[in-house]
Order: structure tokens, then C-alpha cells, then sequence
């Protein structure tokens, strides 16, 4: 088995487990009141939006709509968790929906899905980095040579 498939199958993998937790949450908040809500407009909505791009740059197969997706949507995902999960630790909880469902405040055996959202979102950009990133990476290396060569440089 190739050393590729290690990265992107997990990459892959936590990619759509993010999407897919952050739908349901999305979803529980069309039906209640999940997640806190930033300019009125519930920040579910936009960590879906996050993950969504995240999801159609590992589709897509323009190198520079896949680092343009990426970014974007790691960006979004990762300073809406990072700034959650900060405000849910010092605030002692209910900031952030949790495992059980709702907002994390009765319920001090839940963990805050904002904590679960942050560790995935640094392992999705460690597996980005080590596969994708690292692959344009490699075709823009040898497509400079090429030209190099080509140009006698």
C-alpha cells in the first residue's frame, strides 16, 4: 500500500466526519437553539459553510482552487473553534453545543463539540500539508524546472 493512501483516506475521512457532525448540528439548531448565533446568523451555518469548502477542495482538481477552497475553509473552521473553545474553557461552559446535544452548561459530562472540532481541524491540516499541499508543492517544483531547462537557465 502506498505511502498517499495513509493521508488521503484520513484526510478524506475526518474531512466528511467534520461536514457530517456540523450538518447534524446545523440541522438540531433549525429545530432548536444548538449554537450561539454571531451577527444572527447561527456560527453552525458557517463552520458547515468551512467544512463544505474543505470537502470541495479535496474534489476538485485545479491546483489553485484547491489551496484557494482549502484555505478558506480551514481558516473559517479553525478561528470559529479555536475562539469557541477558548470561550468555552473560561467560561465554564455553554458557549458550545455539545455531545449530548444543546449547549454545554447542565450537562458537565459532555464535551464541548468546539474542543472536538479544534483537534480535528489541526489533524486535517497536518494531512493537507503531508498530502495535497505537498503534492502541488512537487508539480510546481518540476514544472519550474522544465521551464528552466527549457529557457536554458
Amino acid at each position: 500500500m502506498n505511502n498517499k493512501l495513509f493521508i488521503t483516506i484520513p484526510l478524506w475521512a475526518l474531512v466528511i466526519f467534520g461536514l457530517f457532525g456540523i450538518t447534524m448540528v446545523s440541522i438540531a439548531d433549525m429545530s432548536g437553539t444548538a449554537c450561539p448565533s454571531l451577527f444572527s446568523i447561527p456560527i453552525c451555518y458557517i463552520v458547515n459553510i468551512g467544512y463544505a469548502l474543505m470537502l470541495g477542495s479535496l474534489i476538485t482538481n485545479n491546483i489553485k482552487f484547491k489551496h484557494h477552497f482549502f484555505c478558506a475553509g480551514w481558516g473559517i473552521a479553525f478561528v470559529i473553534a479555536l475562539f469557541a473553545s477558548l470561550a468555552e474553557f473560561f467560561s465554564g461552559g455553554g458557549v458550545c453545543p455539545s455531545s449530548s446535544g444543546g449547549l454545554r452548561g447542565s450537562d458537565a459530562a459532555s464535551i464541548p463539540l468546539c474542543y472536538i472540532s479544534l483537534v480535528v481541524l489541526i489533524v486535517i491540516l497536518a494531512l493537507f500539508i503531508a498530502g495535497p499541499y505537498k503534492q502541488a508543492c512537487d508539480i510546481h517544483n518540476k514544472n519550474r524546472q522544465v521551464k528552466n531547462m527549457e529557457s536554458g537557465l
